[in-house]
């Protein structure tokens, strides 16, 4: 589990620090482009299999954030989306931007 989650709302990123000094810093769009929940993965599959599908443009404003038990961290997007669960495993192996 990640020491320390920081949300930066002046350079609009989100910086997440590991207790052994790994750290990843993420805009908040590369995280919301990387939404891990089934609905936004099947937009992005259906996206990448038919070139003329309009996937919805998402709104990318971090609005805030909450732990998941040990495990996970919720984004809460400002179109109300937050079903996707980033495990630190998959935020720690996501490239950032």
């Amino acid at each position: 589990m990640p020491a320390r989650v920081r949300i930066d709302s002046e350079t609009r990123t989100v910086i997440v620090e590991w207790p052994d000094g790994f750290r990843r810093t993420f805009s908040w769009s590369r995280l919301r482009a990387a939404c891990p929940c089934a609905l936004c993965r099947a937009e992005a599959q259906h996206a990448r299999e038919d070139p003329l599908f309009l996937r919805p443009q998402p709104d990318d404003t971090l609005v805030d954030f909450a732990y998941v038990g040990n495990y996970a961290v919720r984004f809460f997007w400002g179109d109300g989306h937050s079903s996707g669960l980033y495990t630190w495993r998959y935020l720690r192996d996501l490239d950032s931007e």
